[in-house]
């Protein structure tokens, strides 16, 4: 029987893998999105080495080309056709970023996105680096594959960045029940008109306002939704992001949490990193990172 592929769904996957133990749930998340989609599946292994240190090279090939093959072993009848592997030697990150332009891949899935520590000095995890710098989507896998998506919490700030990553995840999982999450900050003007009233009821009167717009934001956000019968709820509280949609994960306990990826510079980026880079360290689920629409 003929498959149809939504267009908006990607053709073409690539599975970056560290082969560890923890890795294997990525790489069986990476086997039912590759089947739900009609995809094209690569599994990407990089070993880090550097001129300096060449040693054991040709054993670590060997180490990984064992471990991919029993990875592929495993994988489903229908996909063995449409997964390749690749074993690349250099910066993680960089590999992975430079073969899935190569490659011409539109979607990119790793492990958890945990970060090291050498020393004093904090190192971002590869999952962050490529986040950085990565165009295509970015699917970080923290628990074991159970089916198809069917939860997602989306978190938005009405930003364009939030906006595609919303969208972007209808596109990628039209059946799932979404629910959008959106936190919002209360910062009441005490001069002008409001100079003579109370704290109190300044701060209720910007609250109200903060929720109506917020309100009336998320309605533009899913209009035409009701009518494509596409199931969506929201969820607004007053709190910074992170607190906000760890909040509702410890709570409700979703299968995905989608976010859009804002590009960071300087000194952010190279410690901290982007609120949707620390949702992939600190978040007990799945994690998808959407970069904006140019």
């Amino acid at each position: 029987m003929a498959t149809h592929r939504d267009p908006g769904q990607p053709q073409n996957l690539l599975l970056a893998t560290d082969l560890t133990p923890a890795g294997d749930r990525a790489f069986d998340r990476a086997v039912q999105l590759a089947a739900e989609w009609d995809a094209m599946l690569t599994v990407c292994h990089v070993i880090e080495a550097s001129s300096r240190s060449p040693w054991g090279i040709e054993r670590r090939i060997k180490n990984a080309e064992t471990e991919l093959e029993r990875l592929l072993r495993g994988s489903k009848d229908a996909l063995k056709s449409k997964i390749s592997r690749h074993i690349v030697i250099g910066d993680p990150a960089e590999r992975v970023i430079e073969h899935a332009r190569a490659l011409a891949c539109d979607f990119l899935i790793t492990g958890p996105a945990q970060v090291r520590v050498f020393g004093e000095k904090l190192f971002g995890s590869v999952a962050g680096r490529i986040l950085r710098h990565a165009t295509q989507p970015l699917l970080a896998v923290r628990h074991r594959e159970h089916g198809p998506y069917r939860k997602v919490a989306v978190g938005v700030d009405f930003s364009d960045a939030s906006r595609d990553a919303y969208l972007c995840a209808r596109a990628l999982f039209p059946k799932a029940e979404f629910t959008l999450i959106h936190a919002y900050d209360v910062s009441p003007d005490w001069g002008g008109r409001n100079a003579d009233k109370s704290l109190d009821i300044v701060e209720a009167e910007e609250k109200k306002r903060v929720i109506r717009e917020a309100q009336k934001n998320l309605a533009g956000l899913t209009a035409g939704q009701a009518a494509a019968s596409l199931k969506h709820a929201s969820v607004l509280e007053q709190g910074t992001p992170e607190a906000v949609l760890a909040g509702y994960v410890d709570k409700h306990w979703p299968d995905l949490v989608v976010a859009g990826a804002h590009g960071e510079t300087g000194i952010q980026q190279g410690l901290i990193g982007s609120v949707t880079e620390r949702f992939m360290h600190a978040l007990p689920c799945d994690v998808l990172a959407v970069r904006p629409t140019v």
